[in-house]
């Protein structure tokens, strides 16, 4: 017999098209099985980020994570803080805190495996085919990182970050292909500039790091200080056609890739990282059509998991946690912290992003736990 204890609202869209969604209520089971534990989510961070996740959700299998109960539809994926509230699981207890992967829901069960003080893996058996990363659950009683006041940076840019810094690792590895310069769109993107402060960190680094961005986004891009140049999409060709470069596309514009292939004559490496240009034509669209070197997919997941292997975990921990906990302390200077509760700020706030419409010093904090307008 099922045995419930409320319903659970989560957030969910159209699989083929985004713009469609809608909010849909169903009944929290009580009655886990056995090793499993029940999540309230506390909170998420909404970014271009996740409106990534959708759009190659079906090719990289993001709808996966969090399936819907209606098979066209699907949750979108968020990085955020949970508490657990029943568990099933000896060695998690309930009124744990933690930080992972998560639907844009208030609710989520997962699995708890290889427990340690540091977190655990979900082992929930569709969960097994993903990278590692997006089964690590961090647990924060005894995370010597964790400062209660910075949970929202840890959800809006501590997964953009660690793809930012082991694309940044990769570059210098090959000695950022012995280019003069770094192009790097949709440089307002909280990856881009996790990038762009890493770079601009690297004293062994010679290469010019340029970001291209939206005349809107021109004035703000240039007050971070992590660019040596930026400049409009449409001013691009102000560059010299010369010039050597790598090209990390974040944009997923096929229109900027395209110019940019035309334009320049000597691209030694290219990238694509992101797809926050929506309603342009997609990079992947005309990857087929370029020339050599085409573009690849920097998939972070799989990046992390060899430098782990390479440094072992406590190795890529030290190193990472270095740069993270700098970076936090330059995002003070610009960012603007917007948290929200309930359904009509959820609406507004993922229309705005999806649109293109948010404001580039702004990060999103949302929770569907309160005001159920």
């Amino acid at each position: 017999m099922l045995t419930t204890i409320g319903n659970a609202t989560d957030f969910i869209v159209h699989r083929k098209d985004p713009s469609q969604y809608k909010f849909v209520s169903t009944e929290i089971d009580a009655d886990l099985k056995s090793d499993q534990v029940l999540l309230k989510v506390d909170k998420f961070a909404l970014t271009a980020n996740n409106i990534s996740y959708a759009l190659v959700g079906e090719a990289l299998g993001y709808w996966d994570f969090f399936p819907a109960a209606e098979e066209a539809w699907g949750r979108i994926p968020a990085w955020g803080f949970a508490e657990v509230v029943r568990s099933k699981k000896d060695s998690v207890a309930e009124g744990d805190r933690l930080f992972g992967f998560v639907p844009m829901s208030t609710h989520l069960i997962l699995q708890p495996d290889i427990v340690s003080q540091e977190g655990f893996i979900d082992a929930s058996l569709h969960r097994s085919k993903f990278p590692p990363l997006y089964n690590q659950y961090q647990l924060l009683k005894h995370n010597s990182l964790y400062v209660p006041e910075q949970e929202d940076l840890w959800a809006l840019f501590w997964p953009l970050f660690m793809s930012a810094f082991v694309l940044n690792e990769f570059l210098n590895e090959n000695n950022f292909f012995d280019t003069q310069a770094i192009l790097i769109s949709s440089a307002s993107s909280k990856t881009a500039i996790g990038l762009a402060f890493l770079l601009s960190q690297n004293q062994n680094s010679q290469c010019e790091v340029i970001g291209l961005t939206s005349s809107r986004n021109l004035s703000f891009v240039e007050s971070l200080g992590y660019y040596n140049q930026v400049l409009t999409y449409d001013q691009m060709q102000l560059l010299p056609s010369n010039l050597s470069v790598v090209y990390v596309d974040i944009a997923g514009d096929g229109d900027v890739l395209s110019t940019l292939y035309n334009y320049f004559h000597n691209i030694s490496y290219s990238c694509l990282l992101g797809a926050t240009h929506r309603k342009r034509r997609s990079s992947l669209e005309i990857n087929s059509i370029l020339s050599d070197p085409r573009p690849t997919f920097f998939f972070a997941p799989e990046e992390i998991q060899k430098r782990v292997q390479q440094l072992g975990v406590n190795g890529f921990h030290k190193i990472f946690s270095h740069s993270w906990s700098q970076f936090l302390l330059s995002l003070s200077e610009w960012i603007q912290i917007v948290s929200s509760t309930g359904k009509t700020i959820i609406e507004k706030t993922y229309l705005d992003i999806l649109a293109g419409r948010s404001k580039p010093n702004q990060g999103h904090i949302l929770s569907l736990q309160k005001g159920e307008h």
